[in-house]
Parts: C-alpha cells; sequence; structure tokens
C-alpha cells in the first residue's frame, strides 16, 4: 500500500504545476515544483518507515530568540 502513495504523489509532482508553466507563470512554477518535491520527500520518507527529526526544538529556538 505505502507504494501506492508514493506513486500517486509522484503523478502529482509531475502534472500539478505543468498548467503553471504553461500558462507562463514561471515563479509560481518553481515554487510550487519545489513545495511538491518536499511534500513528495516526506511522503516517501514516512512510506519507508525513516524517523524524520522534528523541527520543534528550532521553533522553539527561534521563538525564545524573537521574545
Amino acid at each position: 500500500m505505502p507504494i501506492y502513495i508514493v506513486l500517486i504523489y509522484a503523478v502529482i509532482v509531475l502534472f500539478d504545476p505543468y498548467g503553471l508553466l504553461k500558462q507562463g507563470n514561471k515563479r509560481d512554477f518553481y515554487m510550487c515544483s519545489a513545495l511538491c518535491l518536499v511534500s513528495f520527500s516526506l511522503a516517501f520518507a514516512l512510506s519507508m518507515h525513516w524517523e524524520i527529526p522534528s523541527p520543534s526544538p528550532l521553533i522553539v529556538h527561534i521563538v525564545k530568540m524573537l521574545f
């Protein structure tokens, strides 16, 4: 089952931003492609049962620096 989820994400990553490129929105195309790649990477890592480090300590540190 996890391999099907990864394949579905791969199809979305390939076809989702293509419409933006056809309309001439290159900046939006690159941003959407980058976000889709991040999403695909996270989906792949989760399907492989890899441990993903939590960003919460970094977020807490940044918030403490602000206040």
